[in-house]
Parts: C-alpha cells; structure tokens; sequence
C-alpha cells in the first residue's frame, strides 16, 4: 500500500439468519471461581512465556482464544442457539476454544453473562475425563443452582432439583 494512505476496511455483514448485537448492548461477564481459576491458571503460563520472550508460546496462544471468546465473543451474542446445549442442559451455551470448551448462562434481563466452566481436559466422548461429562455432573449435582437463580435462568433438572410432577 502506498505510503501515507489509510488502509480502507472491508465491511462485513453478518451471515444470513445471524443475530449480531451491536457493541454497544454487549453484556457484562462474570466468572464463577472454578472457571476463574482456569483463566487465571492460562493467563500465568502466558504471562510465563512472555518474561521469556516467547510470545508464540503455546500457552500464549491459548490464552488469547480464551480472552477474546470470554470478553468479545460470548458478550456480542450470548443467546445464540448454534451454541446451546441440549436436552436437560438447554439454556446453557458453549463454545469450544482449542482444546478447551468455555460454558456460560446469560440474563436478558440483567444484560450479564456468567461463565460457569473451562474445561482443563481433553475432549474425548465417554472418557471419564471428558469435560462435557464433567461439567454435566456438575450442573446435575446442583453445583451451579446459586448462579441460575442469581441470572433467573430456569434450571434443569437436577438430583437435588428435581421436576414438578403435574397435578
């Protein structure tokens, strides 16, 4: 590009039958401290690398795709159903970061995120270490029940929550 010029930015429109919500409506983040911890685990590896000089750092790297995912990402669109859990688990999102998976609720009413969990282990499905099948034992044990109510999302059912028989 010649020299003294501004690079023009392209403008991009969102794809068909997304919901985009302008910057200025982003929700605010909260982090339970079990996600916190995680964060904070990545951000000292990262920060550790740096002090070296070693900035492409894998440790690096993954903490980027955390920070972004959890202070730009998740915040711009929170309720977006291509990230949503299924079944019992339906009104909480998800999104996989590298290896890890971040797991949130979000308030429209309180315009607030809450990220409830960063998985630290690999995916791999039936694995007792798999973090889907860690997080699910924790939303079902009542772990979270404080946060869904805090955020006024309806739980699911848990072992000690469990559903209203009709009358």
């Amino acid at each position: 590009m010649p020299r003294g010029r501004k690079q023009k930015h392209k403008v991009v429109s969102a794809p068909e039958g997304e919901n985009v919500r302008p910057s200025a409506e982003r929700y605010g983040v909260d982090m339970l401290a079990g996600a916190e911890e995680v964060y904070l685990d990545l951000f000292k590896k990262c920060r550790e690398a740096g002090k070296n000089g070693d900035y492409t750092n894998s440790h690096c790297t993954t903490f980027r795709m955390i920070q972004q995912a959890v202070r730009e990402f998740i915040p711009q669109n929170p309720h977006n159903r291509k990230f949503a859990l299924s079944g019992d688990l339906s009104n909480i999102f998800r999104i996989k970061k590298g290896r890890h998976r971040i797991c949130w609720i979000a308030s429209s009413s309180q315009k607030r995120v809450c990220i409830l969990y960063i998985s630290e282990s690999l995916r791999k499905e039936g694995d007792a270490s798999d973090p889907y099948r860690i997080f699910t034992q924790m939303v079902m044990s009542g772990q979270f029940n404080e946060a869904f109510g805090k955020f006024g999302v309806r739980m699911p059912a848990t072992r000690t929550n469990p559903p209203k028989k009709p009358h």
